[in-house]
């Protein structure tokens, strides 16, 4: 596949994308001009990049459903609630259409009936019940086109026309699909000598004969996205008036027409000597200063051009393997400056020292700002869940009322990527078995509607999301008793309410009445767990009976590299996260003399369960001058790790440790320090976990 065709997936993808979220939130806030003439840009932006690569199928749908939305834009026709259900399942035909051309497949007959259904649909909509083809706009043109038409279309590439981004050919050859272009001249009068010309100007212009049965708006559409950075004439190609006002602006244009054979150019009067002479100056002025002596009109056009060449620069698409490729140089870099540092210190070296701290920094705003690259705000990925919920609410007949908290905060592309299915899978659990019907709710004395929040926030170093209901909650005693019977608890075992509710994560638990399409066989939650502790999360459940579930995920910021803090324990070196360490204490005479043998210390009125990492890790007992804790919290909890030695902040390079150390509970990975030294990086979660089942043992 090559360049250009994954650069259209991916805009074509973002478009849809976008499309079925405008519609989604139509369906729920209503409708605004704005949003409706984007919704009309995204789907005519696919329908001109599909023309640009020959897609045929996918033009000559787009363009019946663009036609549609430009009427409801234009306020002709009424935007109605059956009519945005059509253009959702546009939107997904869309999406199968170009799947098919991209794998240059053709239609198959039931996709090909699909679209020929859809088609009748969208053309029955359009005003009085119109096809497409009859179509007019009669603000521009007096008269309807009676059948295919000869225009005259007279384009001028203004000079910075380049920088637009846009390929003037692929622009031309978008004209093969309205029609057939009889004529073409390509003006170079003002193409300068080679050592004048600018390469980043440009000099020419197009005259184009263009037979068609589509209206003077569907051909200037073909310019849309370039109208600023060209002067643009559209007309009958039997107005003279227009051709005569054209050729009298231009010198020797009618010469050349006349010249390449465009008929009608004949029989418009040559100009006098002295009427040339005043419009080369004029020429000649727009040439040196083109926007200061332009009409009005372009006054205006230009200024804004201006404005969109701006917006332009400020962005830039880029392939997300460059991005990876490059976090991981850096990766190695951090780990070999490291070893300089390490060097520096041992030779007591100052100019080294210093050197190698200058290195340290700049590696470290360089790490900064590459992962902010991959930073994205969730609330752009998230927006497609409100489709789901809406279809899934749909087919089980149930009013869901769905909100998105937080959609600005920031995680790692990758992890919200990874992330996405395991919340689209808990979120159709919630509208499936936690949401009651709108009968039972009204029994209960609940809104007719269902409640379902998603929510992002930082905390602690992690991104916290959250998904919440309002529904009957978790079924408490069924769960126990399923789990009981499939061997997973023993019966006397004294559980509490948020182990029995994390029970539904084993594999095969479901206590479902009935399986559906949707959910009920026991099978996706247990996924959903692993994939989640995969990103080296966490994922807890509190439910209340009629009042509805919490499900609480907490995921790293990033995957790549962190802030750590290098500690020793026994003869093992460990790193610590450092957005999880609230302070460091001594563990001197005092709290030892607390502790009596127990593994808790008084912390300013507060009891502070401790862990032992040697214990825990089965280390050598080492003689350490000094004892110390470390206190880190994640979510609501906090414990204290008791360590021997604390070295400071440390650029943690994460390494996975491969399958052989994978059953290690509470290492999440490793890194390699300056002297060359492996570190082990704690998951602090599990230690916490293991540390809570203790405490209740």
């Amino acid at each position: 596949m090559n360049e250009e065709l994954e650069l259209f997936i991916e805009d074509v993808d973002e478009q849809l994308t976008f499309m079925e979220n405008a519609l989604v939130s139509m369906q729920e806030d209503g409708v605004d001009d704005e949003s409706m003439g984007a919704l009309f840009r995204s789907m005519h932006t696919i329908k001109g990049t599909a023309g640009m690569f020959g897609f045929d199928d996918v033009v000559s749908f787009t363009h019946v459903a663009e036609n549609l939305l430009s009427d409801v834009r234009d306020g002709k026709v009424e935007l109605s609630q059956e009519m945005i259900e059509i253009f959702l399942q546009s939107k997904d035909h869309t999406q199968t259409l170009v799947d098919l051309a991209v794998d240059n497949e053709t239609l198959d007959e039931q996709t090909q009936a699909k679209n020929d259904e859809l088609l009748e649909i969208l053309k029955s909509m359009l005003p009085g019940g119109k096809k497409v083809e009859e179509k007019v706009d009669v603000e521009i043109l007096e008269d309807e086109p009676d059948g295919e038409k000869l225009w005259h279309i007279s384009l001028r590439l203004k000079p910075h026309f380049f920088a637009s981004g846009m390929d003037i050919i692929n622009i031309l050859s978008f004209f093969k699909i309205l029609g057939e272009v009889k004529q073409l001249l390509c003006l170079d009068t003002d193409v300068p000598i080679l050592q004048d010309i600018n390469p980043t100007q440009s000099y020419i212009g197009y005259e184009i004969l263009f037979f068609s049965d589509a209206d003077y708006a569907d051909i200037e559409e073909i310019f849309e996205f370039v109208i600023d950075d060209v002067e643009l004439e559209i007309f009958s190609a039997d107005d003279i008036e227009m051709l005569q006002a054209l050729c009298d602006k231009e010198e020797g244009l009618r010469e050349e027409l006349v010249f390449a054979g465009f008929d009608s150019a004949s029989r418009v009067r040559s100009g006098t000597k002295n009427e040339k002479k005043v419009e080369k100056i004029e020429v000649e002025k727009i040439k040196v200063e083109p926007e200061e002596t332009a009409p009005v009109k372009l006054d205006k056009s230009a200024k804004k051009s201006s404005k969109k060449e701006t917006k332009k620069s400020f962005s830039l698409r880029v392939d997300s393997n460059k991005i990876d490729q490059l976090i991981n140089q850096i990766s190695e870099m951090v780990i070999a400056n490291a070893k300089v540092t390490q060097r520096a210190d041992v030779l007591d070296d100052n100019e080294l020292s210093e050197s190698a701290t200058i290195l340290s920094d700049m590696l470290e705003e360089i790490r900064t700002g590459i992962m902010n690259i991959r930073m994205v705000q969730v609330g752009d990925s998230f927006n497609k869940f409100k489709r789901i919920v809406h279809d899934v609410a749909k087919k089980v007949d149930k009013e869901i009322d769905f909100e998105i908290v937080g959609g600005e905060t920031e995680l790692d592309k990758m992890v919200v990527e990874k992330i996405s299915d395991p919340l689209m899978h808990m979120l159709r659990n919630s509208i499936d078995h936690g949401i009651e019907t709108p009968e039972e709710r009204k029994t209960l004395g609940k809104s007719p509607k269902g409640h379902v929040v998603l929510k992002t926030y930082p905390d602690a170093g992690t991104i916290v999301i959250e998904i919440s209901d309002d529904g009957r909650g978790l079924p408490r005693d069924k769960i126990l008793a399923k789990a009981i019977a499939n061997g997973l608890v023993d019966e006397n075992n004294n559980l509490s309410d948020k182990e029995i509710f994390n029970l539904i994560f084993a594999a095969g638990l479901s206590t479902a009445e009935e399986v559906s399409d949707i959910s009920g066989r026991g099978v996706g939650m247990d996924v959903v767990k692993s994939n989640i502790e995969a990103l080296r999360g966490t994922v807890e459940i509190d439910s209340k009976a009629g009042e509805g579930s919490l499900f609480t995920i907490r995921l790293p910021l990033t995957l790549a590299i962190i802030d750590g803090f290098l500690i020793q324990s026994g003869n093992t070196k460990y790193i610590i996260p450092l957005d999880m360490i609230q302070e460091c204490i001594e563990l001197d005479a005092k709290y030892k003399k607390e502790m009596d043998g127990n593994e808790f210390i008084n912390l300013r009125d507060s009891m502070l369960p401790l862990l032992d990492v040697r214990t825990y890790f089965d280390e050598e007992a080492t003689k350490s001058e000094r004892e110390n804790i470390v206190v880190v919290r994640y979510g609501d909890y906090k414990i204290g790790m008791m360590v021997d030695e604390l070295f400071g902040e440390f650029q943690t390079v994460i390494k996975p440790l491969g399958e052989v150390f994978s059953n290690i509970v509470g290492i999440s990975g490793g890194t390699i320090l300056g002297s060359g030294e492996i570190a082990l990086i704690f998951d602090i979660p599990k230690l916490m976990e293991h540390k809570i089942k203790q405490i209740k043992k």
